[in-house]
C-alpha cells in the first residue's frame, strides 16, 4: 500500500488555492479533511455537524457504507465504457427512477446545470416540431438553474446573467407566488409558450416555497396550452422535503423534472425524467453526454435510491423537521433578528435582519456547517438521516451565534 501523503495545513491549501485555482468561489476559511455521518472534520481535526450537506448534495451523510461499498465494488468492475452500449446499471437506475416517479423515460447527465440544460433542449426541441413561432419558455424571478449558457437564460437572476453579454432569447421570467400575473401571463403569450419550468421551492433565492394553489394552477394552464411543465427538483429531490420527490407535496404530475446533487450521494450525476407525452421529443443523434450514463455514477445512485426507499429515511425527515421548525419558531419569537422562517421538509430557510454570511462564518467557528444565500437567508439542510441529538446540539450552536449579534 502506498504510503499516505502528509496533511498539509490549512494555510498552505489556501496558497495553493489562491496560486492554482481560478477564483469563482467566496470560500469560507475551513478545508475538511473526512466526514462521517453527519459529522464532518477538519484538517486539524476539529469537528462540525453538517447542517448543509454541500448544498443539499449529501443527504444521507458521510461514508453511508452501502453506498461506500457500492462505489468499491463498482470501481473494481467497470467505471466508463460509452452510451454506444448497453448499461445493466443504467437501466435499473432509470427503472427504478420511472417506478416512482411517472411513466416515461430518462435522460442521464454529470450535473444539475445539464439537465436543465437537456430541459431547454427539450422545449425548444417541442417547440420547432409544434411549428411555435418565437417560442418562449417561462421561469421565475429569483430562480436558479444552472451556470451554462441555456440554464443561466432560464435562471430569473440578473447577477447571475450579468457580464457575459447577449444570452440566448426565448425567455420570460415573472413573479412567483402571484397568480393574477400567471394567468395574464398565459392569456397573452400561451400560443407561444413551449414550457414553463420552475423550483417548487426557490432555493438560490432564499428559500421561497411555492404556494399549493401556484402549483396546482401551474399544471392547469399549461395542460390548457399544450406546453411542457418542467420542475427543477435539483435541489428538492431525493427526501429532502419529506417525500422521494417534492412535487408529490402537491397533488399534481409534471410532465418532466430535472434532478442532480443528492441523486449520486456526492458523485457527480444529473438526470431529467420526461413523461410519455414528451418522452420521444429528444430522438437518436439529438442530445448526449460523454460521461452521462457511466457505470459507476449510475451504480451510486441506484444505491442511494436503494437506502433511502428501504429504510425510515423519509419518516425520519418528517419528524426531524417537525423537531427543528419548532425551535426555529421558538427563536424568531423570541429574537427579532429572525424575521422569518420558511421551507418543507429539512430544506429550511431562515432569514435574518442582517446579512447572513456573518452567521455562517460564526456558526462554522463554533462547529456548524450551514449555508448563506440571497444576502439575508440561512440555509438548513441537514442529512435526512440526521439523528435527533446531533440536531438538537446543531440547533443549540445556531441560537448560541444568534444571541452574540442581538
Amino acid at each position: 500500500m502506498a504510503e499516505k501523503e502528509k496533511q498539509i495545513s490549512l494555510n498552505e491549501i489556501q496558497e495553493k488555492t489562491k496560486k492554482y485555482l481560478i477564483g469563482t468561489y467566496n470560500k469560507y476559511a475551513v478545508a475538511f479533511s473526512y466526514g462521517s455521518g453527519e459529522m464532518l472534520y477538519d484538517t486539524d481535526g476539529k469537528e462540525y455537524i453538517d447542517f448543509m450537506c454541500g448544498i443539499s448534495v449529501t443527504n444521507l451523510g458521510h461514508g453511508e457504507a452501502d453506498i461506500v461499498e457500492a462505489l468499491r465494488d463498482q470501481a473494481d468492475r467497470i467505471i466508463h465504457s460509452s452510451n454506444l452500449f448497453y448499461s445493466e446499471e443504467a437501466a435499473n437506475l432509470a427503472e427504478t427512477l420511472i417506478v416512482n416517479s411517472f411513466p416515461g423515460k430518462v435522460f442521464f447527465c454529470n450535473s444539475g446545470t445539464e439537465a436543465n440544460e437537456a430541459a431547454f433542449k427539450l422545449s425548444r426541441k417541442y417547440a420547432i416540431q409544434k411549428k411555435i413561432q418565437n417560442p418562449l419558455i417561462v421561469s421565475l424571478r429569483g430562480s436558479f438553474h444552472g451556470r451554462t449558457a441555456g440554464s443561466m437564460s432560464m435562471t430569473g437572476q440578473e447577477k447571475i446573467r450579468e457580464g457575459f453579454g447577449d444570452l440566448l432569447d426565448g425567455f420570460l421570467y415573472i413573479e412567483p407566488n402571484n397568480e393574477d400575473v400567471l394567468i395574464e401571463t398565459f392569456n397573452k403569450y400561451k400560443d407561444r409558450i413551449c414550457a414553463f419550468i420552475f423550483e417548487p421551492i426557490i432555493g438560490e433565492g432564499g428559500i421561497l416555497p411555492l404556494q399549493k394553489s401556484y402549483i396546482q394552477l401551474a399544471r392547469k394552464l399549461t395542460k390548457e396550452a399544450g406546453c411542457i411543465l418542467i420542475l427543477d427538483e435539483i435541489q428538492t429531490g431525493m427526501g429532502r422535503t419529506g417525500k422521494l420527490f417534492c412535487y408529490e407535496n402537491f397533488d399534481i404530475i409534471p410532465d418532466a423534472i430535472t434532478l442532480a446533487k443528492a441523486l449520486g450521494s456526492g458523485f457527480p450525476i444529473g438526470a431529467l425524467i420526461v413523461g410519455e407525452k414528451y418522452d420521444s421529443v429528444l430522438g437518436v443523434g439529438s442530445h448526449g453526454s460523454t460521461f452521462g450514463g457511466n457505470h459507476l455514477a449510475m451504480r451510486i445512485a441506484y444505491e442511494t435510491l436503494k437506502v433511502i426507499l428501504s429504510r425510515e429515511v423519509l419518516t425520519n425527515v418528517k419528524v426531524i423537521s417537525e423537531f427543528v421548525f419548532s425551535r426555529l419558531l421558538e427563536m424568531k419569537s423570541k429574537y427579532s433578528i429572525i424575521k422569518e422562517v420558511r421551507g418543507i421538509g429539512l430544506h429550511i430557510g431562515v432569514d435574518l435582519t442582517i446579512p447572513s454570511r456573518k452567521i455562517a462564518e460564526e456558526c462554522l467557528r463554533n462547529g456548524l456547517v450551514v449555508n448563506s444565500t440571497a444576502e439575508t437567508v440561512i440555509r438548513i439542510m441537514p442529512p435526512l438521516n440526521i439523528s435527533y441529538e446531533k440536531t438538537e446540539k446543531g440547533l443549540k450552536i445556531f441560537e448560541e451565534v444568534i444571541l452574540k449579534f442581538i
